[in-house]
């Protein structure tokens, strides 16, 4: 692991870490898969194409192909071996793997250090009545036979029977070497083989873990099932056939040795299992009754992985669902026995059913069935550990990177092989190293220029008001280690006292500064006065609230700045203006109860001097009226229903009689009479 150090700044810098495992998937070298009953897939256009071999096998097979181009090399069912032409190798047969009857009959390993010799390990069928040979290994030698390949060494007893039919390999932590397991037969180990350069050590780390798989009422169905690898080589599976369990154990693929079992039993029959890509989903298919499940392995815990269990595919009349295989599209690929094409779950890093199991997969070709078995690949494969430190800045200051630790044979980007380097700009720094456990591991530390981020707390205040209100403003940010107000203040809380524009700059942890900014304004409230309080029954009051720019609601629903007020009433007004301050003021017009105290005129003067010249009844505030007038001989010479109307008499001097029926409303107050009375015309 890689240790920052700032020169220049004591300062904390938190940094974003995300551990990678590089290549932990199946990569070319499984580009090419030969299976089943004349069965091949290639992988090299990125999607699966189907095609034949001359394989003719119902379990355990094994293919290889070019690490680097991906192009076919040879492949075999532990018993055979068959080049890129499918023509059986010279020497390629009598292995011992099973005679198509082995689980995991085959597993093709290359030998560290040559691009040209393959280890072909088999696996005999487990044990019926005694016919298990044990694990054997044959040697291949792609420079023979032009090219094409040839076996050299056959069958070199590795483990001696009686075993089961479980094979695999995990790439050592050192990205060169690699560990062969199987394991024995009425036993709870595993023989863990280190291959290297040298070739096989003969022996192996030997680990007792887990069950004792042996023999139940003379039944060696025991020895089937699949032993799989998880892609980061961290973990194995193992599915134990009659005995209706499957174990999962911790694996250090730096020692080789297998640990912390983890034991899952169901009352069903377990043949096929796979780890998703990213190492957290186990799959398993039942041979007998055909159905698929799928484990949640996060918890690590046996009762948690247990009540995940999630049914992918419910038992089906027309396949038995055999294998499981990772591909190098990052999909599983499911065996349907006796099928002219395979199932597929096309993302299976998914949790439950949305790891969308596809029952109609590839369509093998014409004369081309699936059986059992598919290619048995090494899925922990070219792994090395690799962490990576992004850290954005802004301003750069001086580092030292430093690879501790007890590691050896360091390697940086620009050729430097010592402990630690310096930096002084932008970029992307990294170093290979091995462990003190003899682990290659992958440091990158990337220094990018960071875009000032954006900081928006503060928000534009305003106050309606006429004097200034103080305000307190909090600037406080989690990322920020400093603060800097326009007027020299350095804390986030700050007091406001005057109205203003105000900003303030954060230093930020990676050396960014960034502003926020608001206005405080203070705003007036609007001015309204409606008058003072008035009388009348009847009338015509103007009432006028007007302000530039503001919006009106009175107590009778007007939303105008003016409106007319004709009776008695309490009148209101709120005007809102542009800033959002509101104002409001209040006018009463009380009744003119004095009205209720009408007497009839009974003298009129039409000399034209103004004074008495007629009679204006519309100031007596008549709600309603019907006059009549009569002169001494009973004819009439006035009639009005107008409360407004004017008597203004062009008629002799004299004594006339007056008729009048009124009604006043004043408020809530009202009154109707019908008075009688003489009238005098004097000029």
């Amino acid at each position: 692991m890689l240790f920052y150090h700032l020169k220049k700044y004591f300062i904390f810098l938190t940094f974003i870490l995300s551990i990678n495992i590089a290549k932990a998937q199946l990569g070319k070298e499984a580009w090419h898969w030969q299976f089943g009953d004349s069965c091949a897939l290639d992988f090299s256009s990125g999607v699966p194409v189907a095609g034949k071999s001359s394989i003719n096998t119902k379990e355990g097979c094994a293919s290889i192909s070019d690490p680097n181009t991906g192009a076919l090399l040879f492949y075999t069912d532990g018993t055979k071996a068959w080049d890129r032409n499918n023509n059986q190798m010279p020497n390629g047969f009598g292995m011992i793997g099973g005679y198509g009857t082995s689980t995991q009959a085959a597993l093709i390993v290359p030998q560290p250090g040559s691009s040209t010799i393959y280890y072909l390990i088999s696996a005999d069928q487990g044990g019926y009545q005694g016919a298990n040979t044990g694990v054997h290994y044959s040697i291949v030698d792609m420079s023979l036979n032009g090219g094409l390949g040839d076996v050299t060494t056959k069958n070199t007893l590795l483990t001696p029977p009686p075993t089961t039919e479980k094979l695999t390999a995990v790439r050592h932590c050192n990205g060169v070497d690699y560990w062969i397991i199987d394991h024995p037969f009425n036993s709870n180990t595993f023989n863990v083989y280190l291959l290297t350069s040298a070739g096989i050590n003969s022996t192996p780390v030997v680990s007792n873990a887990g069950t004792i798989q042996n023999n139940v009422g003379g039944n060696y169905g025991a020895t089937l099932g699949y032993l799989k690898a998880s892609p980061n080589g961290k973990k194995l599976a193992g599915a134990v056939y009659y005995l209706d369990f499957f174990e999962i154990f911790d694996f250090d693929n730096s020692t080789g040795v297998v640990s912390n079992p983890i034991k899952i039993t169901i009352a069903f029959t377990i043949y096929g299992i796979a780890f998703s890509p990213d190492n957290s989903k186990l799959y398993i298919t039942l041979d007998i009754g055909g159905s698929l499940f799928q484990y949640d392995l996060s918890s690590n815990n046996a009762s948690s992985i247990l009540a995940s269990q999630t049914n992918i595919m419910d038992s089906i009349a027309l396949y038995n669902i055999e294998e499981l295989q990772l591909a190098p599209d990052g999909k599983i690929y499911v065996s349907l026995f006796d099928s002219t094409r395979l199932a597929v779950i096309n993302n299976p890093n998914n949790l439950g059913v949305s790891c969308n199991f596809q029952l109609n997969g590839p369509i093998l070709p014409f004369g081309a069935k699936s059986l059992s078995g598919l290619p048995n690949f090494i899925e922990a494969n070219n792994l090395f550990y690799s962490q990576s430190y992004n850290t954005s800045l802004c301003s750069f200051p001086s580092y030292t990177i430093n690879a501790a630790n007890g590691n050896t044979n360091y390697q940086w980007v620009n050729g430097d092989t010592t402990q630690s380097i310096s930096i002084n700009s932008f970029g992307s720094y990294w170093v290979s190293y091995f462990t003190i456990q003899g682990c290659k591991e992958i440091d990158t530390f990337h220094v990018t220029r960071a875009q000032v981020p954006v900081i928006n707390i503060l928000h534009d205040t305003s106050q309606c008001n006429n004097l200034v209100t103080p305000i307190i403003e909090n600037a406080t940010d989690t990322s920020a280690i400093s603060y800097l107000w326009n007027d020299g203040f350095t804390s986030p809380i700050h007091t406001i006292s005057n109205a203003g524009n105000y900003w303030i700059n954060y230093t930020l942890n990676n050396f960014c500064v960034s502003r926020d900014s608001f206005t405080y304004t203070i705003n007036n409230i609007p001015a309204v006065n409606l008058g003072n309080d008035t009388t009348f029954c009847l009338g015509d009051l103007q009432l006028n609230a007007f302000n530039p720019s503001s919006s009106y609601l009175w107590n009778t629903g007007q939303t105008s700045s003016e409106i007319t007020a004709t009776a008695p009433n309490t009148y209101w007004v709120k005007i809102t203006n542009q800033y959002s301050c509101i104002n409001s003021d209040t006018l009463v017009v009380h009744p003119e109860l004095s009205a209720f105290n009408f007497v009839l005129p009974n003298i009129v003067t039409p000399n034209n001097d103004d004074i008495n010249d007629f009679i204006d009844f519309g100031k007596y505030q008549f709600a309603s009226v019907q006059l009549l007038i009569y002169n001494r001989w009973g004819g009439k010479v006035f009639e009005s229903n107008n409360p407004a109307c004017i008597w203004k008499p062009t008629e002799d001097d004299g004594t006339y009689f007056l008729v009048i029926s009124y009604n006043i409303d004043c408020g809530s107050v009202s009154e109707s009479k019908t008075l009688k009375n003489f009238i005098t015309i004097i000029r």
